[in-house]
C-alpha cells in the first residue's frame, strides 16, 4: 500500500481483544472495520451509526404497561395486537407513524 498513513488508536486491551475475536469470526479485523468506518465517514459526511443518549427509567414491560394505562385513560382499550405492536415499535420494527395508524387510525 503505497498511499497509506498510519493511525493509532487508544482502547483498553480487554476492548480490543474482544472486538479482535467477534471480527475474526466474522472473518475480518479491527484495521479493515476501522479503515470501513473512515470511508462510510467520507461517503456520509457524518457518523456511520447513532450516537444517542438512552436513559430510560422503564424497562420495556413498564414502558408498554404506561401507555396501554394512558390510552385507557383517553378511553382507547388496547388489543393484544395492539401490545405486540408496541413492542415491536421499541424493538424499531415498526415506525411510529405505522404504529398511529394501526392503533388508532383503523376504525376505532
Amino acid at each position: 500500500m503505497s498511499n497509506t498513513s498510519l493511525l493509532q488508536v487508544r482502547t483498553s486491551a480487554e476492548d480490543k481483544e474482544k472486538a479482535s475475536e467477534i471480527l475474526e469470526k466474522l472473518g475480518t479485523n479491527l484495521s479493515a472495520v476501522v479503515n470501513m468506518m473512515i470511508k462510510q465517514i467520507i461517503l456520509t459526511e457524518g457518523i456511520p451509526f447513532k450516537v444517542k443518549m438512552n436513559h430510560s427509567v422503564y424497562t420495556k414491560a413498564e414502558t408498554i404497561e404506561e401507555v396501554a394505562a394512558t390510552m385507557a385513560f383517553e378511553g382507547i382499550e388496547l388489543t393484544e395486537e395492539d401490545l405486540q405492536l408496541l413492542y415491536a415499535y421499541k424493538n424499531g420494527e415498526v415506525t411510529g407513524d405505522e404504529l398511529r395508524k394501526r392503533i388508532i387510525g383503523e376504525g376505532r
